[in-house]
């Protein structure tokens, strides 16, 4: 893979120092759809849109459990969301951890929200 690319739109994109990416609109927009493609994080955002400030991630999985079809364990679901899909979230900038990691919080935007009247 090489260190620069052009996309469609003739706009381009290179890694920085460290590997980091420099997201173009057309990346961001795949990349939220990426991660609203899954119910499971779709409801984590809802329920996190709905808070002022943060939850902490048992507290998370409580509430996001009497929300999952079937009865879900909340342990698990603490560990699904640690390993799996809040760090999907939070690589989009739609979920944010507090300082310490032990709490999130929403920090989607217009993109995410018009994305999810949707569906």
């Amino acid at each position: 893979m090489t260190t620069s690319n052009v996309n469609r739109s003739g706009d381009t994109t290179s890694e920085g120092s460290g590997g980091n990416r420099h997201r173009t609109s057309e990346e961001r927009v795949d990349a939220v759809f990426g991660v609203l493609s899954d119910a499971r994080r779709r409801r984590t955002i809802r329920i996190l849109q709905t808070r002022e400030g943060s939850i902490s991630v048992p507290a998370l999985a409580e509430t996001l459990a009497a929300r999952e079809p079937g009865d879900p364990d909340p342990d698990r679901l603490v560990v699904s969301l640690q390993h799996v899909h809040l760090p999907k979230l939070e690589t989009t900038g739609i979920v944010e951890y507090t300082s310490d990691r032990s709490g999130v919080q929403y920090g989607g935007g217009p993109l995410v929200e018009r994305l999810l009247e949707q569906v």
